[in-house]
């Protein structure tokens, strides 16, 4: 999947999502290296953790998923990445706002599902810092559109999303 990250379409993402009923750590022909880094459901996360042997450094939050449940844990992610199943469903802004104001997460906040390039100026408002598209992207028209506007009126996170 393309992901725009600072303002530019990157190729590599290494990241790996791990199944909630896949088990841990991953065993796969696609997964050769025990360093890559694993994706996990909040659910997922947080079952590691109370384990105690969890070296997952991302999560993916679900629009129902309480971000609350992450509190405790932020120190030790790197990435979030928030799911808009449909474009018109809003709860991703939420959490992304709660994660960056309300928690101060540093990482990297990832939108993907049905991101459209229209609304990443909106969700970089929101706090998010990178963009996985299920298709191909025109770049011309992100080139376009991260350039657009310089000055906001009303009051948003600060995160630059253009390089």
């Amino acid at each position: 999947m393309p992901l725009l990250r600072n303002g530019h379409l990157v190729t590599t993402n290494p990241w790996v999502r791990l199944e909630d009923d896949a088990p841990y750590p991953i065993h796969s022909s696609t997964d050769t290296d025990p360093e890559t880094p694993v994706l996990a459901s909040l659910a997922r996360f947080l079952q590691l953790q109370s384990d105690g042997a969890c070296t997952v450094s991302g999560v993916w939050l679900s629009p129902d998923d309480d971000v609350r449940q992450l509190a405790d844990h932020l120190h030790r992610l790197q990435v979030i990445v928030i799911d808009f199943p449909k474009y018109t469903d809003g709860r991703g802004y939420t959490q992304a706002r709660l994660l960056r104001e309300q928690f101060h997460f540093a990482g990297e906040l990832r939108a993907s599902g049905d991101v459209r390039p229209d609304q990443i100026l909106f969700m970089a408002r929101a706090g998010i810092d990178a963009f996985e598209f299920d298709t191909e992207p025109d770049e011309a028209l992100l080139k376009q559109i991260l350039s657009r506007f310089h000055v906001n009126y009303q009051p948003s996170y600060s995160l630059p999303v253009a390089g």
